[in-house]
């Protein structure tokens, strides 16, 4: 799937309320804050380790599979956020791109 065709099939379960820049902004770092919440709370409980080559998750619950449901969470709001300013996905990664190129340089 193109990144175009997802975000223009997303965006068809965005409410009218929804389709402005601070409703996709607060969502996107509220989905985000989940993901953190998930992972802070894995930590507390003891099944999530973090070590030098990132974590390790010893979970008696589908950890990863709930994480990557937040991710497209935040996926969705990323689409919204820049369809309401006027960018599509595709345009998005291309400016990414460009700006980890310079970064390299």
């Amino acid at each position: 799937m193109e990144l175009k065709d997802y975000q223009n099939k997303a965006m068809t379960t965005c409410m009218e309320s929804s389709y402005n820049f601070m409703y996709m902004l607060s969502g996107l770092t509220a989905e985000v804050g989940e993901i953190n919440d998930k992972v802070a709370k894995g930590i507390r409980k003891g099944y999530i380790k973090i070590n030098d080559n990132g974590i390790e998750v010893d979970s008696p619950d589908d950890f990863i599979g709930e994480v990557a449901k937040e991710i497209s969470d935040v996926m969705w709001f990323v689409a919204g956020l820049s369809k309401v300013m006027g960018y599509d996905l595709e345009e998005i990664g291309r400016i990414n791109l460009k700006k980890l190129a310079s970064r390299k340089e």
